[in-house]
């Protein structure tokens, strides 16, 4: 009786630890600056609700390919902060997506911080800032977009209960 529970209460332990680490490996890794990885956590949120567009808008923004973004997300399973972050990079040192992707895929540990310094963009330079801003600025305008969206689904949605109650 004592066995079971002991190996019971470590098989819980360790089910509470490998739910902690994929937690971790969910989160936007870091810039080393608190409110550019905001950025891109709230970029990792806005997205999901239209992935689609959020590639699109990235791709426009930018003037890189979607199918190069997209492959680099697809490839290197890059969540969207992930994904911002590559596409800024690539755009800004003249290399493809899937190129960055598979550099930070390889020093995964370190952050887009340290991506970013051995990309000649220290942080706290003006370029840096330049990509804080930026990040600040397409968070902004995905939570007001996906705002209009949902207002614009429920206005929808009132019609077409106002259309059935009045047939």
């Amino acid at each position: 009786m004592k066995r079971i529970l002991g190996f019971l209460t470590c098989l819980f332990f360790l089910a509470l630890l490998v739910q902690s680490l994929s937690f971790a490996q969910e989160e936007t890794p870091k810039t080393g600056d608190k409110k550019f990885d905001s950025y891109l956590k709230r970029i990792n949120e806005e997205a999901k609700s239209d992935p689609e567009g959020f590639i699109r808008r990235l791709s426009a923004r930018h003037n890189l390919p979607e199918q190069e973004i997209r492959e680099a997300k697809e490839k290197h399973g890059l969540d969207f902060g992930e994904t911002y972050m590559a596409t800024v990079l690539a755009r800004r040192t003249n290399r493809k997506v899937v190129e960055i992707a598979a550099e930070y895929q390889q020093n995964k540990g370190q952050g887009w911080g340290v991506m970013a310094q051995r990309m000649g963009i220290k942080p706290g330079s003006p370029a840096f800032k330049q990509m804080k801003a930026e990040a600040k600025e397409h968070a902004d305008q995905m939570k007001a977009m996906n705002k209009k969206k949902k207002k614009e689904l429920e206005r929808a949605k009132k019609q077409a209960e106002r259309k059935g109650k009045n047939k």
